[in-house]
């Protein structure tokens, strides 16, 4: 029979779906790479090597938690807290609504795209004397704001 005309069918909810050869591809494909993931990297097993008469014990690769701590792994917290972050975007956001358009934009440049003051200059067609005068005059207006509370 030819491949071209061989029909792919997928169950769904117990009924029978037909599907194009693409659909019925990828969805084997993502079922092998789940059965690995499930079954070959999260269970432990013996491994025996015939010519050498040697068993080897290869351990799951995926460890629990609970057995992670049991052997006092340590684990850093290196993320801020949802509502410390939630805060603090709202409360940027209302110190850049105080400032003016060009402040924004060399914020912006510097702090936002990582740019160099030079490629800042040159993005916002800036000299750099000049920019280098407004970059201080935004951070000392920056600071007296934060030290007002807005």
């Amino acid at each position: 029979m030819s491949t071209d005309n061989k029909k792919h069918y997928l169950y769904v909810n117990g009924q029978k779906v037909p599907v194009s050869e693409q659909v019925y591809r990828a969805y084997w494909q993502y079922t092998e790479k789940e059965r690995y993931f499930m079954n070959k990297m999260k269970q432990e097993k013996f491994v025996c090597d015939q010519e050498q008469q040697v068993a080897v014990f290869l351990p799951s690769r995926e460890d629990s938690y609970e057995r992670l701590l049991e052997s006092d792994q340590q684990f850093a917290a290196n993320q801020i807290p949802v509502d410390v972050l939630a805060t603090s975007s709202v409360w940027i956001q209302e110190l850049m609504a105080c400032l003016s358009e060009e402040e924004r934009a060399i914020i912006y440049q510097l702090y936002y795209l990582d740019k160099t003051e030079r490629e800042a200059c040159s993005a916002l067609h800036i000299a750099r004397t000049t920019f280098q005068r407004r970059k201080k005059k935004l951070l000392e207006r920056l600071r007296t704001l934060l030290e007002n509370n807005f």
